[in-house]
């Protein structure tokens, strides 16, 4: 089937890689500033959150155009049996947020958070590990987000956090279902 507009793979390949580097740059960030202003770091940093966001906004964009297109993320989803973050809907008990789900809230997100996380657990193939009764700890970074927004027809707040790890895994590769995460 053809649609109207051509995205390959590799356009979000590289969003996924380009905001994946970013996110784990910033964790390394702080040991190269140092307490007198200016900082020549500030002149790299300047562009870290519109870098972020152009990458979030445009896998987040696709993702749900290709879904509606093509229904691209139900074959996805299997992969992630958790969702990829949690989804908090005002007055109600947090639950899984699926793919689909993600790429709304970053695209109507009205507040946008990073939180520059760590785990002893690895984000990419703890299911795998677990599954095959492996344990296997270590010191990963887990970098997430932290949304906040309003639904758009009830005018209901929500809160969501999305795991950008998996979320990167989930939209910057279409064939990801077949490497078998869960």
């Amino acid at each position: 089937m053809r649609t109207a507009h051509s995205i390959t793979d590799t356009t979000t390949i590289k969003a996924g890689y380009r905001l994946l580097c970013s996110l784990f740059a910033a964790y390394d960030f702080p040991v190269f500033y140092r307490d007198d202003d200016p900082d020549p770091i500030d002149d790299f940093l300047q562009y870290s959150d519109e870098e972020m966001s152009e990458n979030l906004i445009t896998l987040a964009a696709i993702a749900r155009a290709s879904d509606d297109e093509l229904g691209v993320l139900k074959n996805i989803e299997s992969n992630f049996p958790k969702g990829v973050g949690q989804l908090t809907p005002e007055g109600e008990k947090s639950r899984p947020l699926t793919i689909r789900e993600a790429c709304n809230k970053i695209i109507h997100a009205k507040v946008v958070e990073y939180d520059l996380a760590w785990s002893e657990e690895n984000p990419i193939w703890d299911q795998w590990f677990k599954a095959r009764g492996y344990e296997v700890k270590n010191k990963y970074k887990t970098p997430a987000l932290k949304l906040e927004g309003k639904h758009q027809q009830n005018d209901k707040k929500w809160v969501a956090r999305v795991e950008i790890v998996p979320f990167i895994l989930a939209r910057s590769m279409w064939k990801v279902w077949i490497w078998k995460f869960a």
